[in-house]
């Protein structure tokens, strides 16, 4: 009853994804030679002719080195997707409707507008003007739209027309798809004094292999990327070949450095702060490819960092004076005194007056072997004052010295600093 009831159309509307097609599976028929009566009768039979690459019926185990190009399991043939199936993130979605008038009448002002619905949004696709349809004409148009969204697509048709009895009328459709993530992106992030270390992961969450032709690290104000994956920038190392492909559940890791475009040394006040509390790093620009060289591109949203801040005192700059170093290794020498050269900034909002005490109980090995105490007097807000610490190692090896204090008398503001350097004595 439902059926009787339910309204026809003249036009009809037809929509097929446009997308990449797959190669054919051949079915070859296996057979038990180890069956005497059924192998002579599939021998006899006509259909068992021989063909140029060998014999339709072939009782030929999987496992023997020759086999006849019809027992190979992909054919010549191209299959075109008979559902709209799973779209992924950054892929282009495009389709092909036809519509078609199948009555015996002229059909007027037939207008046809698509939209793409998602979660969050209605995007308009198309929107055309009236045209005529006369008896048996079809009506073709293509649509495409960029997926940019996670989760449940509908294509949503609405054919408005003038029927042969002049009614207006209206064919409404839609079609529904799932649109999932090809790649998982996981970052990690380090702090190397002002630096930044980022480490990215990129998984291949899919069912079949990517390649990964561009992986772009796009760094937000006030940083500067650097790529340390290509050496000498040669990028034929990650994407060239056969390093960019990822089978299904492949992993990838990369890691870029960001840095402050000035030195901290040459940055005012408000430089180093918009530098050390900044939490935006930047954007991940991803351009893979699928199978017969589908384009995916996928770009992350914003990549944010705890900010870690920065101390009202800073040491911008700390050396140990060339003179005393071997520049063969840059070594020092066993129980030979050396001069380090530190710089002291002040980054607070108020003039300090700064006393800087080097601690020289907390590392033993390299002590300090002249005035622990400095008076560093008034500094300014933004100005910087360079001191000279002597030290004498006692012992071999790679060593970290230089454990200090920093007190404003003012505020009674403290800092206390873990180690200045680390030097290699020999």
């Amino acid at each position: 009853m439902a059926s009787l009831m339910r309204e026809s159309h003249p036009l009809t509307l037809k929509v097929m994804r446009l997308s990449r097609p797959t190669l054919a599976d051949t079915r070859t028929l296996p057979m038990d030679s180890s069956t005497a009566v059924l192998a002579q009768a599939l021998r006899e039979a006509e259909q068992n002719r021989s063909t140029a690459s060998g014999q339709i019926f072939s009782d030929l185990q999987l496992s023997d080195a020759q086999l006849p190009l019809d027992a190979f399991p992909l054919s010549e043939a191209l299959v075109l997707p008979r559902t709209f199936g799973t779209m992924f993130l950054g892929e282009t979605f495009s389709a092909q409707m036809c519509i078609c008038n199948e009555s015996a009448f002229v059909v007027r002002d037939v207008a046809v507008n698509v939209v793409m619905q998602t979660a969050t949004q209605q995007v308009p696709l198309l929107d055309n003007s009236a045209v005529q349809l006369a008896a048996g004409q079809p009506l073709n148009v293509q649509v495409a739209h960029e997926i940019k969204e996670l989760g449940t697509h509908v294509l949503g048709c609405t054919i408005t027309y003038l029927s042969a009895q002049g009614e207006h009328r209206t064919l409404q459709r839609s079609f529904r798809f799932q649109a999932a993530n090809p790649l998982v992106v996981k970052t990690k992030v380090n702090h190397l004094a002002r630096d930044v270390l980022l480490e990215v992961q990129v998984h291949n969450a899919t069912h079949a292999t990517l390649v990964l032709e561009r992986l772009r690290f796009e760094p937000s104000s006030p940083f500067a990327a650097e790529d340390l994956n290509a050496p000498h920038g040669d990028t034929a190392l990650l994407w060239g070949g056969s390093a960019g492909f990822m089978q299904p559940g492949d992993a990838r890791q990369y890691l870029y450095r960001l840095r402050a475009p000035i030195a901290s040394e040459e940055a005012s006040v408000e430089q180093e702060r918009a530098v050390q509390y900044a939490t935006a790093l930047g954007k991940l620009d991803i351009l893979w490819r699928g199978a017969f060289g589908s384009v995916g591109r996928l770009q992350t949203s914003q990549l944010l960092r705890k900010s870690p801040g920065m101390f009202l005192i800073e040491v911008d700059k700390a050396e140990i004076d060339k003179a005393e170093i071997d520049e063969t290794d840059s070594s020092v020498t066993l129980e030979t005194p050396f001069c380090v050269r530190a710089r002291v900034r002040n980054v607070s909002e108020n003039t300090m007056t700064v006393l800087a005490t080097v601690d020289a109980n907390k590392h033993p090995l390299v002590m300090p072997c002249g005035p622990t105490r400095h008076d560093l007097g008034d500094l300014a807000v933004g100005e910087a004052r360079e001191i000279c610490l002597e030290f004498l190692p006692l012992a071999a090896g790679v060593q970290r010295f230089g454990a200090m204090v920093f007190v404003d008398s003012v505020s009674g503001y403290t800092r206390e600093l873990g180690h200045l350097l680390e030097v290699f004595v020999a």
